[in-house]
């Protein structure tokens, strides 16, 4: 099956969404049509009253005969929706000889960006339970959980807020461009992208995270971390 491709099995967070999907069945098409479907419950018929959940799983198989993208959001409400679609084709061919394929899934802690090796950047949210990882090369951002094994796609724009409010950056010439982060992203220490990350944690309450690592910081960091890590438990 094409969507197991970004759902490593030796990693216990995907082998759970593997399971999951083993339950479903496709119950129709998508909002967006083409090779965008729902899994859901036999019997049942798509929910397209909701915007899609996030991304859960991304990658890219290429094959003799096509390059195809795969895309894997959140379960909602027992449904998954999930694209796979052939560049550059109106459908996916029967036979398939594989070249390689790559995907965030597989990522670890140490590792280069996928399929290019390129650089990552790694800030440690909380020692051995959660790091953020960032693919300036990919303009991706993720947080990889120990536990899980997952990779979280973060969303740039949100996080890039909170990185401009936790850095009291108000020059709009760079607070409303968040498609700078990547090109400027040396300017930012780990501390920063630390707190920023904290910041957005803190209002979206996505991920459980009880501490956060403080790196050594000048005093206004301190201060900052001090702030928000009040109420922490």
């Amino acid at each position: 099956m094409l969507l197991f491709s970004v759902l490593p099995q030796n990693k216990i967070g995907y082998k759970t969404y593997r399971d999951k999907i083993n339950t479903l069945v496709i119950t129709g098409s998508g909002r967006f049509g083409g090779g965008n479907f729902v899994l859901g419950k036999k019997g049942t018929e798509p929910d397209l009253s909701f915007p899609s959940s996030p991304v859960f799983a991304i990658g890219t198989n290429v094959y003799k005969e096509a390059t195809i993208d795969i895309t894997i959001h959140e379960e909602l409400d027992e449904e998954i929706e999930f694209d796979i679609s052939a560049r550059n084709q109106s459908s996916l061919p029967e036979a398939l000889t594989e070249i390689k394929k790559w995907n965030y899934s597989e990522w670890n802690p140490g590792y280069k960006a996928p399929n290019d090796n390129s650089f990552v950047r790694e800030i440690t949210i909380t020692k051995d339970e959660y790091i953020l990882a960032i693919a300036p090369a990919h303009k991706k951002i993720w947080l990889h959980e120990y536990k899980s094994g997952i990779n979280f796609l973060i969303p740039l724009t949100n996080f890039y807020n909170e990185l401009m409010r936790v850095s009291n950056i108000k020059d709009a010439s760079v607070a409303l461009k968040p498609t700078s982060f990547f090109e400027n992203i040396d300017k930012f220490n780990d501390e920063q992208l630390m707190l920023a990350f904290h910041s957005y944690n803190r209002y979206l309450k996505k991920f459980n995270i009880q501490n956060i690592t403080s790196t050594e910081s000048t005093s206004a960091e301190k201060k900052i971390f001090s702030i928000f890590s009040k109420g922490e438990k």
